[in-house]
């Protein structure tokens, strides 16, 4: 039971990180700007440079390394400084507008508690 949760929630995060990873190159789901003048002057020069490309490359490149076991911990690595800017972008800018950003954070603290060992591991 608890390897088939451990899978399941690997899963989840890994195929959002996938599609918001894809949707920054291919723009095929429409995202709502920011309600905040500082939020959408983020965003504006984020997908104006290289930035947007990098983040999308690296949320897909995590997303697919999540979704093997034994690339998991890796892919969790590459997605810790995007999901926590996520969160810090959401939380200091839109936390009133949508609750979307809650749902990787969330699934990336689980996940990274069911690979606390690798953690413990790489910290020795």
């Amino acid at each position: 039971m608890q390897k088939m949760l451990a899978t399941s929630t690997r899963i989840l995060l890994a195929l959002p990180m996938i599609v918001f990873g894809l949707n920054k190159f291919f723009w095929f789901a429409p995202v709502p700007p920011p309600a905040g003048p500082q939020a959408q002057a983020f965003l504006t020069a984020m997908f104006s440079s290289y930035l947007g490309s990098a983040v999308g490359a690296t949320e897909v490149v995590g997303g697919l390394l999540l979704l093997f076991p034994q690339t998991a911990f890796v892919g969790l690595l590459l997605l810790a400084p995007i999901i926590f800017n996520i969160a810090v972008f959401h939380f200091a800018y839109d936390f009133v507008g949508n609750g979307i950003w809650l749902l990787p954070t969330i699934l990336f603290l689980v996940v990274s508690y069911w690979q606390k060992n690798k953690y413990q591991d790489l910290l020795k």
